[in-house]
């Protein structure tokens, strides 16, 4: 039986009605009035009143005054990810098949034309969020690509924001956030186009205003507090999980990281790493508060720990375990697996080539990460000729009847004796 040593105080809560309500008269205003309501939300909520265009020449100059190391740790950071999701291109091949003899259907695949990627910078400025969104998209073929993140406090998009659109190639980048953001992109206001599709994480009021303009803009899924779940035996290292609760912890105070693991030993030691790290690192306070709001230890058998995985179905999944492939084989639901003690999930938000965007609140029952098919659409196609819609005609006319559509029925009949 599952013995919790620490339990989280509190589950995540869905978005408040507060943040549905202002989210709400955020969007119908600009429906109403477009870029003028984006103009003075731009200012209200973000102090915000300059250029929102950010220039080529201002990316440009962003570019040249990062240091030569944080230049080539993007650049790298490119390269992996977009080897990875270039290979899933392969996938998409196009085909035709016979159904039976005069009846042939085929699929391929399109890309959206356009579409926009959203980076954050509130706590913290994320270009690894611009490469995870921009790569997929453009190994997809989209045509077009647009790059918004809300201004920092200094008044301006970040540079470091700016200098990676410049490395991706992004033309058309806006200092523009918030739920304003999203509504000017998802509808069209001012000098911005209407895009197809919305991608990328943000806060609730920007995760609520994605919510409201689904089926009038694609999304890539509703983003929560980032989540970690690990299971860890006796051969794990206290000191390293803890450094991996602690990276989970960091990015938000309502994160949530849960430990499962098969020995009390190693879990009592972690939590005692975990207590030295809260002495020493920067962001100790946000770690403090999300370990103790939404942290979960608990001393399990390894089957109870796989169990307790797949109901949680976590955004992020780390096995530090002897045989982390044998474990993974069982794990049915989760954004992301991290395989073996030496592959911290930091690893992929940065670096490894997979994608950090990612289904939270229990959404990888149903749905998957930001890959290049996000931007695909399958295009289905049927060929029926002569003799195949003298095959056909029957049968589908005995189903069309069946559901009462005269119409359908005659479509099929019309075609009954052409061979």
């Amino acid at each position: 039986m599952m013995q919790f040593l620490k339990k989280a105080c509190s589950s995540q809560k869905s978005i408040s009605d507060y943040v549905n309500t202002t989210v709400s008269l955020i969007v119908n205003r600009i429906r109403e009035e477009g870029w003028k309501a984006v103009e003075e939300y731009a200012l209200a909520i973000d102090s915000y009143k300059g250029a929102f265009r950010v220039s080529q020449n201002e990316m440009d100059e962003a570019l040249q005054q990062l240091s030569l190391t944080t230049v080539k740790a993007l650049k790298r950071a490119i390269c992996n990810v977009r080897t990875f999701h270039q290979r899933q291109k392969k996938m998409f091949e196009p085909f035709f098949c016979s159904i039976e003899e005069g009846v042939t259907a085929g699929l391929r695949f399109l890309p959206v034309e356009r579409t926009a990627v959203y980076v954050p910078a509130g706590r913290y400025p994320l270009p690894s969020t611009a490469i995870m969104g921009v790569v997929p998209a453009q190994e997809a073929g989209v045509s077009e690509i647009v790059l918004l993140s809300p201004p920092t406090k200094e008044g301006k998009i970040a540079s470091v924001i700016a200098a990676t659109a410049s490395l991706l190639g992004v033309s058309e980048v806006w200092t523009l956030g918030g739920a304003h953001g999203i509504a000017a992109m998802a509808m069209g206001a001012g000098p911005i186009r209407k895009v197809d599709m919305i991608v990328g994480p943000g806060n609730a009021y920007v995760t609520e205003a994605k919510r409201i303009l689904f089926g009038e803009v694609g999304i890539d899924g509703l983003a929560g507090p980032s989540e970690v779940l690990i299971i860890a035996d006796d051969s794990a290292n206290p000191a390293w999980l803890a450094a991996d609760i602690a990276a989970q912890s960091e990015h938000d105070p309502m994160a949530a990281s849960t430990l499962l693991c098969t020995d009390e030993k190693i879990a009592a030691q972690t939590s005692n790493e975990l207590s030295i790290l809260l002495e020493t690192l920067e962001t100790a306070e946000t770690i403090r508060r999300a370990w103790e709001v939404n942290g979960t230890l608990a001393i399990c058998s390894l089957e109870e720990a796989i169990n307790e995985s797949n109901v949680r179905a976590p955004e992020h999944l780390q096995l530090c375990v002897r045989a982390p492939e044998k474990v993974l084989d069982k794990c049915m639901a989760y954004g992301a697996a991290f395989i073996g003690s030496t592959t911290p999930v930091p690893f992929g938000d940065y670096i490894g080539g997979t994608n950090h965007t990612l289904p939270t609140n229990r959404r990888a029952r149903f749905a998957g990460g930001l890959w290049t098919g996000t931007f695909l659409r399958p295009l289905t196609s049927l060929c029926v000729d002569s003799k195949g819609a003298a095959s056909l005609a029957e049968d589908g006319i005995n189903l069309a009847q069946m559901e009462g559509l005269k119409a359908h029925s005659l479509a099929m009949a019309l075609r009954r004796n052409l061979s």
